[in-house]
């Protein structure tokens, strides 16, 4: 019994805790609404009505994001969407959407528990970095007021990451594997996390470099190889996606530096707690600027590994504020990670890491305290998100569900020529006349009805009146064209000055549907 207790006990906990952070969204039944989350519904209501319709891939924009054939599942990777898109299959879309975040915080806590317990061979420490890292600010603003499950994914495989970068340097094991293993997975989630977590890890190598020997260089490599092997379908695709037309990068609603926090923002809404409004109130939330206060105090006490991993936190720390002049980099490639913000991952990760390799060494009951302190404050936070949201999708109303899911708008990846003449900030999830469905029938203006729209997999049917009868007529359909899309036999399509599908043909009557084939 003595032996049960003792193997079941941190992975009760962790249950328990999983539990706690989605527990509000399965009482109240309901999705509120967060900054990215229906673009992230969208995605998931594209791949599931692809599935729908017997295809493993995703259509190009048929079923969701106005229907206008916008690409973003191609240059946004959605390997683990089918999760959610499987639930739905089973569930009704908020319990599908639900019980999938709660796979992945449940998923989440034991990831980090193995990973840590790896390197560490310390349960004690495993369990209070998951407590910690995975009831974090940053961590719970993703499936919270943020709405980002891409980046809340790639946070979650970033402790395994790690864990393989450290290995690399055991010659003893072989779990070096999980580095390429857990690099690949990021890259099919969120590629702008792939990018930042690389650097997390090259900066760990270098430190470790008189630990290097030939057989460290071989794994480096072949991790290396590895990685772009796997991940060369993804790049492929994009590049193919945008071979015959350039697009519309994601756009910066700001300059960098006026992106980036406030240190004493920062410092207050993290001692707050907050669960931010904005933007600028994103936070590291109170346990883990307590824990990263904690592990500065420790500093000269740590061994060298931990002294780099705290510095490491504080440089992304104060990276992610305007202290850092970020302003240097708004016209370079560097600009593309949109938030300074987004280093708060990398510095939640280290913070907890210092924190839970130094409460180990309390021979205390210290770890199930900790756990249940973390746990109030988290399943707190968790409340006044779900109980302040202004705009949810309920059970009660899966009508508005199946609105929001499916007519997104975003300008983020169109071809560049929808943005001729348009100020890209200010026209930043505009209702541009692509998106209200308005087609151009020999020269004239017109809305096409919802009626007069049907998706299909990559194929979106128009039915048109008012044409010339036995005549070339010209019209410009309200679907994007990255300069492969096609028509029936005998219809001639082109990409059109606005980067929409131009089809002349000749109709025998004067109303004809026409299939628009998008690849």
């Amino acid at each position: 019994m003595s032996r049960l207790y003792k193997n079941c006990f941190y992975p009760v906990l962790l249950v328990i805790n999983a539990i706690l952070i989605c527990f509000f969204l399965f009482k109240l039944k309901l999705i509120p609404l967060g900054w990215d989350t229906q673009f992230h519904l969208n995605r998931i209501e594209e791949l599931y009505r692809s599935l729908k319709a017997g295809h493993l891939f995703s259509s190009t924009g048929t079923y969701a994001f106005s229907q206008i054939g916008l690409a973003i599942n191609r240059f946004y990777p959605y390997l683990f969407l089918y999760l959610f898109a499987g639930l739905r299959f089973i569930f009704n879309p908020i319990f599908a959407y639900n019980t999938g975040i709660f796979l992945l915080a449940l998923s989440s806590l034991f990831i980090s528990y193995y990973s840590i317990k790896t390197i560490t061979h310390s349960k004690k420490a495993a369990f209070i970095f998951s407590t910690l890292y995975n009831n974090s600010g940053y961590l719970l603003l993703q499936v919270g007021v943020r709405g980002d499950i891409a980046e809340y994914i790639a946070l979650i495989l970033l402790p395994l990451i790690f864990m393989g970068g450290v290995k690399t340097f055991d010659l003893t094991s072989f779990k070096w594997v999980w580095l390429p293993v857990g690099v690949v997975l990021v890259s099919y989630t969120h590629i702008l996390s792939t990018i930042i977590f690389s650097f997390f890890i090259l900066i760990i190598i270098i430190v470790e470099y008189k630990k290097f020997n030939l057989t460290v260089i071989k794994r480096l490599i072949i991790s290396t190889f590895i990685a772009l092997i796997i991940c060369l379908p993804l790049v492929i695709t994009m590049i193919h996606a945008q071979s015959r037309e350039s697009v519309v990068v994601p756009v910066v609603p700001d300059v960098l530096i006026n992106e980036a926090l406030s240190p004493s923002s920062l410092i207050n809404n993290s001692l707050n707690n907050l669960s931010p409004n904005t933007l600028l109130d994103v936070n590291l939330g109170f346990i883990i600027l307590l824990a990263g206060i904690i592990g500065l105090l420790a500093f000269k006490t740590t061994d060298k590994r931990l002294k780099y991993i705290e510095t490491i936190g504080l440089l992304c720390l104060i990276l992610s504020t305007n202290l850092f002049p970020w302003f240097i980099f708004q016209r370079t490639p560097v600009h593309i990670i949109q938030f300074p913000w987004r280093l708060l991952g990398v510095a939640t990760f280290c913070f907890a890491l210092v924190f839970a390799k130094l409460a180990k060494q309390n021979t205390t009951k210290l770890d199930f305290w900790i756990w249940l302190f973390v746990c109030l404050i988290s399943f707190t936070y968790m409340h006044q998100y779900a109980y302040n949201s202004k705009n949810n999708l309920s059970t009660n109303n899966l009508g508005y569900y199946e609105k929001i899911a499916t007519n997104a708008v975003y300008t983020d990846y169109m071809p560049e020529k929808t943005m001729n003449g348009l100020d890209r900030t200010k026209a930043f999830r505009s209702h541009l006349s692509v998106h209200r469905h308005i087609a151009v029938i020999n020269g004239r203006r017109v809305k096409l009805k919802d009626s007069n729209i049907k998706s299909k997999y990559n194929l979106i049917q128009y039915k048109l009146t008012g044409l010339k009868k036995n005549e070339k007529n010209k019209v410009i359909l309200p679907v994007l064209n990255y300069g492969r899309n096609y028509s029936s036999k005998g219809n001639i399509v082109k990409v059109s000055s606005e980067g929409e599908t131009e089809v002349k043909f000749v109709p025998t009557n004067d109303s004809q549907t026409i299939n628009v084939y998008l690849r």
